[in-house]
Order: structure tokens, then C-alpha cells, then sequence
């Protein structure tokens, strides 16, 4: 029974010896494969999570839009207002992106939104955080501003029944032309970037004479 019990340890720790390595190199794998799955997560936003990437976002009045196409003379100036409770407002606001990277040293591209009503629990801050959420997933490095006047006071001084709607100004700061459906004049979807505002903004570029 001893040279048995003897030989059954002698076995034992010799497989152990043989094992312990196996175990290692599996946890070495293991532990690797958990590194990369964590740098890899499909849930990491590389915008907001880098700092410094996120979008700017102001509370700001109308005054400061004039003031700042006055400051951008030069260059082509537009301005969208927009909400986050305007359907058409969401599907175009990509392409108002669009159109900032495609001319980042020719054209200004400002959002105003217009989400601030005027209650009073709920303040032009309160929007803060649902606009800079929206505007971190389209990557909006643009001028981006929060009205902190309400809509239903702002858009009788422009002469605006609502929205959307986006200012072009030209290289003097002029305005060049006012996008809206309230004519339907584009039609029931209304106006698009792709089919009316960036083909405008390119023939400014094209005739303006203070082309860079």
C-alpha cells in the first residue's frame, strides 16, 4: 500500500508539472482576449470619449449669429435652426455636417437650435445635454448654438412661421437666400441640402468675387 500511495503522488506532481504551464499559457490567452475585446467595444463612442472631440455648444441670442457673420466676412455663412422635435430638421442636419467638412476654409456652418419654449422650469440649459448628445453622434465640429430666446418671440422678428429654415449669407454678409417651405415652393417634403442648399452655396462660390 505505501509503494502504492508513493506512486500515486509521484504521479500526481508529475502531471502537475506538465500541467501548470498548460494553465498558464491558457490564462496568458485568456486574459489577452479580454484586453482586446475591451478595446474594441462596439458601445465606445471615439468622440466623446476622447478628450477635447466633443462639439462646442453656446446659449446665445440672435444678435450673436448677426455679430458672427459680421466677424466671417469673407467667407460664406450658414445658418440652420433647428430643432430636436423637427423631423425634417433631424433628417437634414447630417447634411448641413456635410457641407462644413466639404468647404471647412470657405464656408462658416452655424446651428441654432431652436428647442427653448420659454417655460419656466425649463430653461435654454436645461436643452444642453439632449443637443450635445445629438450633436456628438453626427460629429457636428461646427459654431452650434442654443437660442436662449423663445421660439414663439424669435421667429416673429425673422419674419419666420417655423421651421426648418437656413440663412445663407454671402462673402459681404449679406443675405443671399432663405431656405423654408412656407410658399411650398419645394414641394411637400420641402426644401434639402443636397438638392437646394449646397448646389446654392457652390454657385456662390463659384461667382462671389472674393474667392480664396
Amino acid at each position: 500500500m505505501k509503494f502504492k500511495l508513493r506512486q500515486t503522488f509521484t504521479i500526481f506532481f508529475q502531471k502537475k508539472r506538465i500541467l501548470l504551464p498548460l494553465i498558464g499559457a491558457t490564462l496568458l490567452i485568456l486574459c489577452a482576449g479580454c484586453e482586446s475585446d475591451r478595446s474594441a467595444s462596439p458601445g465606445t463612442d471615439s468622440v466623446s470619449s476622447v478628450p477635447g472631440e466633443k462639439p462646442s455648444l453656446k446659449i446665445a441670442d440672435w444678435r450673436y449669429v448677426e455679430q458672427l457673420i459680421t466677424d466671417q466676412q469673407g467667407k460664406i455663412v450658414v445658418v440652420d435652426l433647428w430643432s430636436t422635435s423637427c423631423p425634417p430638421c433631424l433628417r437634414e442636419f447630417p447634411d448641413l455636417v456635410s457641407l462644413q467638412n466639404q468647404f471647412p476654409k470657405k464656408v462658416v456652418c452655424v446651428s441654432f437650435n431652436c428647442d427653448y419654449f420659454g417655460g419656466k422650469n425649463y430653461p435654454p440649459e436645461y436643452y444642453r445635454e439632449p443637443v450635445e448628445k445629438f450633436l456628438t453622434k453626427h460629429k457636428a465640429f461646427m459654431t452650434n448654438l442654443i437660442s436662449n430666446v423663445p421660439a414663439e418671440e424669435l421667429f416673429p422678428t425673422l419674419d419666420l412661421a417655423a421651421m426648418p429654415a437656413t440663412y445663407v449669407y454671402d462673402r459681404q454678409g449679406k443675405l443671399a437666400k432663405r431656405f423654408d417651405n412656407e410658399r411650398r415652393e419645394y414641394g411637400k417634403e420641402g426644401y434639402t441640402y443636397q438638392r437646394d442648399v449646397i448646389p446654392f452655396v457652390k454657385s456662390l462660390l463659384r461667382t462671389d468675387p472674393l474667392k480664396q
